[in-house]
């Protein structure tokens, strides 16, 4: 009795009871999310190609509407020239990366012997090693080398042919996209009819839309971002004399669909092969090529083509890339940012802020630019001193966004109205 007599003060405060409704939340979002972790490793075999297809289905999706709604195809066919396309087009660059790479290994190897070579050298003269100790380092090193060529070699068809070979065996991941692309608003209404009451049905459509405006739009900007992050890095290898120009864009264009892990990794990539062919002075003018194509596209690119559309903090990225990649591994960091922005959006809507007021007004997701779909609205600013964010500050300003927009909405509806 005493007991509950202390704790009633905490109990009924309302903040105290927040704090403890939040804190079992998290609670519950992580043991769901370790659950889910679980039976993902147990079902990855049909999720994993499932999940890839949507995102497949969100970058190829304006080839379908094109051959669709431009040229009259019937929706089956043209998802089916899509995805033929689009498989044929990454097998080959896949298939031409890989050979590349294979048949140019023992010319690697040989280029980190030379290296090494010189690495001994620059130890004996700047580290209190002795030749003897050094050359045995080396020796050890080169021996390892030689007695491996042939797995290495192996190893660097497998990369290449054998992931071409993955996407040849992936039946899944096409058959998915291709009625996702013929059928994916027959489908996706046909779970909201199963899974919500007729009386939400309107709700969970229109958020739904809302979600894949924001997935569409992450998924063609990340293909573009990977595209011109490949192009550039390619480049700058060509001019400095990089060999391997066609492997080193391909793992590029590939990794980038990672946020900040697989820019690291194509960049090592990229630098790797430059100190081995080409030596220190060219290795830093290759990083220096693949930090400024980054922050081209980190900077520029990515903020005009995605815009408000996909609004995640970057910081919360950066969680939850670590944490996805912890649990799931690369897969989980290829998935997560998509999921948080899309379900972000839905959420949005949900809670009474459209974060796509055109689509109330006769946008279209699949055929409306997303700039147009969100409206004039400016990104809210942080005051200029420090400790002003005040949530009262923050609700303030988001209010006055949206009175902004919708008289900018009704502006238009006038004008519209007055030429009519």
């Amino acid at each position: 009795m005493a007991s509950r007599d202390v704790l009633r003060p905490l109990t009924g405060n309302p903040l105290v009871r927040g704090i403890f409704f939040v804190s079992v939340l998290v609670i519950a979002i992580g043991w769901a999310l370790r659950t889910l972790a679980e039976a993902g490793t147990l079902l990855g075999v049909i999720l994993v190609p499932v999940a890839l297809s949507v995102l497949f289905t969100g970058v190829l999706m304006p080839l379908q509407v094109l051959l669709n709604h431009k040229l009259k195809l019937p929706r089956s066919l043209g998802a089916a020239l899509t995805v033929v396309l689009a498989f044929l087009g990454v097998v080959c660059v896949l298939w031409v990366a890989g050979t590349n790479l294979a048949k140019g290994t023992g010319d690697i190897v040989d280029a980190f012997g030379a290296q090494l070579v010189q690495l001994r050298d620059w130890a004996i003269a700047a580290t209190p090693l002795d030749q003897q100790q050094v050359d045995d380092l080396v020796g050890q090193a080169t021996t390892w080398l030689q007695e491996n060529q042939s797995g290495l070699a192996q190893g660097a068809m497998g990369a290449g042919v054998g992931f071409a070979g993955f996407l040849v065996s992936g039946v899944l991941a096409m058959v998915a996209t291709f009625f996702f692309l013929a059928q994916g608003d027959r489908i996706w209404a046909a779970v909201i009819v199963v899974l919500f009451p007729e009386r939400m049905h309107r709700e969970a459509w229109q958020a739904s839309r809302r979600g894949w405006v924001t997935l569409a739009t992450y998924c063609r900007t990340q293909l573009l971002v990977a595209a011109v992050d490949a192009l550039g890095i390619g480049l700058g290898a060509f001019l400095l004399g990089v060999p391997f120009v066609i492997p080193i864009m391909a793992v590029t264009f590939i990794l980038c669909f990672i946020p900040f892990v697989g820019a690291i990794v194509s960049s090592a990539l990229a630098v790797a092969m430059a100190l081995a062919f080409q030596g220190p002075g060219v290795a830093l003018a290759m990083l220096g090529v693949c930090i400024l194509v980054q922050q081209v596209e980190a900077n520029v690119l990515s903020p005009i083509l995605m815009g408000k559309a996909v609004d995640v903090h970057p910081l919360l990225i950066l969680l939850s890339v670590a944490g996805a990649t912890y649990v799931l591994g690369l897969v989980g960091a290829l998935f997560v940012v998509p999921v948080i922005a899309t379900i972000k959006s839905m959420v949005l809507y949900l809670n009474g802020t459209d974060p796509f007021p055109g689509l109330a007004t006769g946008g279209r997701a699949l055929l409306t630019p997303p700039k147009t779909l969100i409206g004039p609205r400016d990104p809210v600013r942080s005051p200029r001193r420090i400790g002003d964010a005040t949530p009262r500050w923050l609700v303030e300003e988001q209010a006055e966004q949206e009175e902004a927009v919708a008289e900018a909405q009704r502006g238009e509806r006038r004008g519209g109205s007055t030429r009519a």
